[in-house]
């Protein structure tokens, strides 16, 4: 019977994990690949996607502040308008997140208003799904990244074009023929040997390897296995240097989101010819105390991203990067009696970075036009959103990859397109 890698991918849970003893990624190591040098070239660009779980509050995120109606929708856990950080005379950032308004006042950060897509899913596990894919009817299996990547990254030679820093692959990159490597840390990413023999690490290494590297007159799940092991251990010794010496230049939060913006920038210094790295960061499904839980969310991700960009500033790598964030929906116009939110339809996103256009792309969510459920109307259909990066900053036919029709924000600088 004819297995294919990606066969074998797919039936093991979306590739969580190979078996007890491989790690949580494999690459096309065994071809080898050497460290490139970065410069302005867009095949040499790097996008990083911030996916924040949950549902973030768009509307206590980016406030409308100067509309009567906030408060009145708000009136348990709105943001008072005198606290709020302006962008401009109508919208205006959570006062917690001083770090994002220094990069906006750096005219290094777009806001993309009411973004979404037609007939919103409130579930979380639907909407997620739709997120990933691009795909409002789910029929794709494949992420809208691992289409873009199929079609751009294929056989390229190199194990470490995309990397997600999450305990499981985000189905943004699940693709057919490029594997995709997928951990939190770099100590637990690591071919895991009997400590109590760790002078023989290198002989069980050896031995797994001669094991995996068997022969098959067919394609079998056998084969698939150990091309996998072979392809992760090869490509782990590469990944073990990429914090040794590392003297970051920014001030990360002592969270996860800092740890993983963190390792991602280390993967940039690396010179490795990261394509796409991705980054999640969860706790944003506030239905109650909603006005005690935001507020370090989004402090963290102001903070996090201000210094992802430091540290990419203070060692010269911060010209080819560009962030995005998502999340699968906002949050209902009106607050609930448990000081928090229900699920909503549309939200802003950011786009960070010196390619951006700096400014405010969209209008201020209309709060007195709402659909029949109480949330926001879209405005910015999210395939827009995509459709934005994948033409103007990996340059890619985003019409292939999204289908057609969807008209460009034109969020990124000119002078990158």
């Amino acid at each position: 019977m004819s297995f294919s890698r990606r066969d074998f991918l797919l039936r093991s849970a979306g590739f969580v994990t190979v078996s007890a003893m491989v790690p949580k990624w494999s690459v096309a190591a065994s071809r080898g690949f050497e460290a490139v040098e970065a410069d302005a070239a867009a095949s040499e660009r790097t996008l990083v996607i911030l996916e924040l779980m949950g549902g973030n509050d768009g509307l206590n995120t980016v406030i409308p502040y100067a509309d009567a109606k906030y408060g009145q929708l708000r009136s348990r856990i709105g943001i008072p308008s005198n606290t709020v950080l302006p962008l401009d005379s109508k919208l205006g950032l959570h006062p917690k997140m001083t770090g994002l308004k220094a990069l906006w006042d750096a005219q290094r950060v777009a806001v993309v208003e009411n973004v979404g897509y037609p007939n919103s899913s409130l579930s979380h596990f639907a909407s997620r799904d739709i997120w990933h894919t691009a795909d409002p009817s789910l029929v794709e299996h494949r992420g809208w990244l691992g289409r873009w990547a199929d079609a751009n990254l294929a056989g390229n030679g190199n194990p470490l074009s995309c990397t997600a820093i999450s305990s499981s692959l985000p189905r943004t990159l699940l693709a057919d023929n490029v594997q995709v490597p997928s951990f939190l840390t770099l100590a637990t990413y690591s071919y895991q040997t009997d400590g109590a023999a760790a002078g023989d690490r290198n002989n069980q290494v050896n031995t797994f390897l001669k094991q995996s590297s068997q022969e098959y007159e067919l394609p079998t799940a056998a084969d698939a296995v150990g091309q996998l092991g072979e392809d992760a251990i090869a490509s782990s010794n590469v990944l073990q240097t990429v914090g040794s010496g590392y003297v970051a230049a920014g001030t990360y939060p002592a969270n996860s989101l800092g740890s993983a913006l963190l390792l991602i920038a280390q993967i940039v210094n690396a010179n490795v010819g990261a394509r796409i790295l991705y980054a999640t960061y969860g706790g944003f499904d506030n239905h109650a105390a909603e006005d005690q839980a935001h507020d370090p969310l989004v402090q963290n991700v102001s903070d996090a991203i201000k210094a992802f960009f430091d540290d990419l500033d203070g060692h010269g790598k911060a010209h080819n990067v560009l962030l995005m964030t998502w999340s699968e929906f906002g949050r209902r116009a009106q607050d609930n009696a448990s000081n928090g939110t229900d699920h909503g339809t549309s939200a802003p996103h950011f786009v960070v970075g010196d390619a951006v256009g700096a400014g405010i792309y969209g209008n201020s969510p209309n709060l007195t036009n709402l659909d029949s459920n109480g949330n926001l109307l879209v405005e910015n259909d999210f395939r827009s959103y995509y459709g934005t990066i994948l033409a103007d900053w990996l340059k890619a036919d985003s019409a292939a990859i999204l289908g057609s029709g969807w008209p460009n924000l034109g969020f990124l600088n000119k002078r990158y397109v």
